[in-house]
């Protein structure tokens, strides 16, 4: 597979990635629990690790996809953006809940991500 069908598929696993983050968020209830064991309901403060990962996961191919073009900074502010806008609407989406540590571990997944890609990319 040459770079540029590569690009474009890392691509499109972003935005699938970016489409399922959206989704899973404004679901009201838990719509991964619905579709594994058939069960909506939430409950808040289990979910740390899950919201650090769906995070980081997405800006590793947000980073794959972008590094090489101007976009690659409003990229990283729009999932900071993102991850803000979408805790912040837990508060009007009945059976999800706003929580501060989720927010935190959304904009830590984000960050882990830059500094690791920041650093890694000095030191080369």
């Amino acid at each position: 597979m040459d770079y540029n069908k590569h690009l474009k598929f890392v691509k499109y696993i972003f935005f699938l990635l970016l489409i399922l983050l959206i989704a899973v968020s404004v679901f009201p209830g838990n719509l991964v629990n619905l579709i594994l064991i058939g069960d909506a309901s939430t409950s808040p403060s289990r979910d740390k690790f899950s919201h650090f990962i769906s995070y980081f996961v997405l800006s590793i191919f947000a980073y794959l996809s972008f590094y090489n073009t101007h976009k690659f900074r409003k990229i990283f502010i729009f999932l900071m953006l993102l991850s803000i806008i979408l805790e912040v609407v837990h508060l009007i989406i009945p059976n999800r809940y706003y929580e501060n540590l989720d927010l935190l571990m959304n904009v830590c997944g984000v960050v882990a991500v830059s500094v690791f890609f920041y650093y890694n990319k000095k030191h080369e």
